[in-house]
């Protein structure tokens, strides 16, 4: 094909699921898969690309676009559109409107999470896209735009990217960078969309050790990275590889990743601190016995708790932060929550900041009566067809009108402001926000639904 000007869109959201005030505007959350579709076009064809995340509205984002010198009405030929989630499928339709109507350009719409098991739902509601990409885009893509690039297994790393070129990305250095490291998780997780989703190997350390060093260049050897994994899985042979290969570096980059309580190899925690490893978001998900069950997390509640608990103290000794993800799940009653609040209280000392979300029912997650079976319901006025997600009141006792206070309270009992910003400084706030920038932006912030503890 003839080369032709292609702008990338990482769409973004009209409703919010956390409603953080100001904070919230400071955060940016990188959509590295298209960043690889990005990176893969660039380099395996003569078509000129660029990517924009659009972090605001529509509007917001063309004058981005605009600013950077692109013309969308002139010079375009193609619009690579993500979808992250099905919470920016309206900002995608308006954005696909625009350029329906004010441009000739031609769309592509692609996102797993949004689109897989839905096509039809996603054409109705983009009905101005010309094409719907489903699942991971890599050979849909190559086809699309002749790309000279074999999408097959790749250095023992099937589907995940060997690099990302940043300088793709418009106004790269507001976010801080992510290596891919594997795919899937198939964990079994009842409310998890990658339950069934087999893992793959990680990525070889060389490929790693390449990207750190071209992050380097790029970044002026300040920043911290994301090894990004659905479920970030310690092979002891890679990890001894990768901690090796960090202490021959001349600079060992402070890194985070995303596991889950039984996959971490406490007894390598010190070579792990030592090669950088800063932050672990850990998916506990509750430490209530019953909705661990429920939730199908372990088949033996009480031990993966204890688990939970060796691995903080572990963590603890070695300055690792950790930082839980709670989820309120069906059937949560007033005594299921106090059980998770009485075992963050004991060991809140050692936990950096938890964050606490709601069950909601989206498309293509499974059969909603199996939620309902345990006390879940739908709220009146909730619409999958309108929206494709459904915010569901979790039992009797527990309605969705309740969750966010739950919510803050649970989050209170672990984080005051500067745990929160600590977090969140590492990988997901501008590099440059500085803690004396968020705490003159705490002062317009509703404390009601911050989540953490104001400290005085």
């Amino acid at each position: 094909m003839e080369s032709a000007m292609i702008i990338a869109v990482s769409a973004g959201q009209m409703d919010w699921k956390k409603d953080f005030d100001s904070l919230r505007k400071r955060m940016r959350y990188l959509n590295y898969g298209l960043l690889g579709l990005v990176t893969m076009i660039n380099e395996y064809s003569d078509n000129e690309i660029k990517m924009y995340q659009a972090e605001s509205g529509v509007e917001e984002l063309i004058e981005d676009i605009r600013v950077s010198g692109a013309d969308l009405k002139k010079d375009c030929s193609y619009v690579l559109l993500s979808i992250p989630s099905l919470y920016s499928v309206s900002w995608a339709a308006h954005f696909c409107e625009y350029l329906h109507f004010n441009t000739s350009t031609k769309i592509i719409v692609g996102g797993r999470w949004a689109v897989d098991g839905h096509r039809e739902w996603i054409a109705e509601k983009l009905k101005y896209a010309d094409v719907i990409i489903e699942s991971f885009g890599e050979e849909k893509i190559s086809s699309i735009f002749e790309l000279k690039v074999s999408t097959e297994k790749r250095d023992g790393a099937r589907n995940c990217f060997d690099h990302f070129d940043y300088s793709l990305l418009y106004h790269y250095e507001r976010y801080s960078p992510s290596i891919e490291i594997s795919r899937g998780c198939g964990s079994g997780c009842a409310f998890c969309l990658d339950a069934s989703s087999k893992r793959l190997k990680n990525k070889s350390v060389s490929l790693v050790m390449k990207e750190l060093d071209e992050l380097d260049k790029l970044y002026k050897n300040d920043y911290n990275v994301y090894l990004e994994a659905p479920h970030f899985v310690f092979e002891r042979n890679w990890v001894r590889e990768f901690c090796e290969a960090m202490k021959r570096r001349r600079r060992v980059v402070p890194w985070r990743c995303t596991t889950r309580v039984e996959s971490v190899p406490v007894d390598m925690l010190g070579e792990l601190a030592e090669s950088g490893l800063k932050v672990i978001d850990v998916g506990l998900e509750s430490a209530s016995l019953q909705q661990l069950s429920q939730m199908g997390k372990s088949l033996n509640p009480a031990g993966y708790l204890k688990k939970a608990e060796t691995l903080l103290k572990a963590c603890s000794e070695h300055d690792i932060w950790v930082k839980f993800n709670l989820l309120l799940y069906a059937g949560e009653t007033v005594n299921t929550v106090c059980e998770t609040a009485e075992w963050l209280r004991k060991n809140a000392i050692f936990i950096k900041d938890v964050s606490v979300s709601s069950l909601v029912f989206y498309y293509g997650m499974g059969n909603l009566e199996e939620l309902e079976a345990l006390g879940a319901s739908v709220p009146e006025g909730q619409n999958i067809e309108k929206t494709g997600y459904i915010a569901l009141n979790l039992s009797n006792e527990i309605k969705l009108a309740d969750t966010q206070r739950i919510g803050h309270e649970l989050a209170c009992i672990v984080a005051n402001q500067k745990d929160f910003y600590d977090i969140k400084a590492f990988s997901y706030f501008e590099p440059d926000y500085t803690y004396e920038d968020f705490l003159s932006d705490l002062k317009e912030s509703n404390p009601a639904i911050l989540p953490f503890c104001i400290s005085i």
